[in-house]
């Protein structure tokens, strides 16, 4: 049974404790909704300003984080304080932040229909109501290696491929999911999962044909998934997995 927040994180009204507390929120949420692998997966925030960003430590599982899990980092990979142990794949978020100044959160999970989506070589499309989320410019495939990502350098590949896109497959890996915010990035991990799990069942090949939105009625329904709806969501996830953000 899941632990009240209230458990798993020391409450203050700082902005630091606040951005604590929703990395927290996200690990758990994205445990919740399935996308846990053992002890690998993980989430970052920004620390506006500071040049460091604040990530789930290495050695536990999403469905495990605590506050006193968490490790801040400078965005070179040093680590500053909290949680002793970083994961190797620091890099993916030092990069990603440092490549795109609009994202302030970055989540890198092992989802399995995202995985066997970049498997079946699909394009996401705005098949359903999260697939329009991505659209435009979608979803593009990094597919340089499948190894892990352990150095700054091949962080910089995977933020490349990245561009201005809300995520990125990363071939026979999992997925790297973006956002301004936790909320954002962690919702948005979750609506990819979702979207590409429909597109598998409504396209079981690459020659299937499928029925989809337009670009332009993606842009609408991507406009209902405005900040407030955002959080309304972020916080109704943490509900449902027997947390709140009170």
């Amino acid at each position: 049974m899941s632990k009240p927040l209230a458990d798993i994180v020391d409450r203050s009204t700082t902005d630091d404790d606040a951005l604590r507390r929703d990395l927290v929120l996200a690990c758990r949420i994205l445990a919740g909704e399935g996308q846990a692998d053992n002890i690998y997966g993980h989430v970052s925030a920004r620390l506006p300003g500071a040049g460091m960003f604040w990530m789930k430590g290495s050695g536990v599982g999403l469905d495990e984080v605590r506050d006193e899990h968490l490790v801040r980092l400078e965005i070179g990979g040093r680590v500053i304080d909290g949680w002793p142990r970083r994961h190797e794949e620091w890099p993916i978020h030092a990069e990603v932040l440092r490549a795109r100044p609009d994202v302030n959160a970055v989540v890198h999970t092992h989802p399995k229909f995202s995985i066997a989506f970049a498997a079946r070589g699909l394009e996401l499309r705005p098949v359903s109501h999260e697939g329009s989320y991505f659209w435009p410019p979608g979803v593009p495939v990094f597919a340089e290696f499948t190894d892990l990502v352990r150095t700054s350098a091949q962080g910089d590949r995977v933020a490349r491929a990245l561009g201005h896109a809300r995520a990125v497959f990363l071939q026979s890996h999992g997925v790297v999911v973006v956002g301004p915010t936790i909320a954002e990035a962690c919702c948005a991990a979750v609506m990819l999962e979702r979207a590409a799990e429909i597109q598998l069942i409504a396209q079981p090949s690459r020659d299937a044909p499928i029925q989809h939105t337009s670009e332009d009625e993606a842009l609408r329904k991507k406009a209902i998934w405005y900040q407030g709806a955002i959080r309304a969501a972020f916080d109704y996830l943490a509900r449902k997995h027997g947390h709140s953000a009170d």
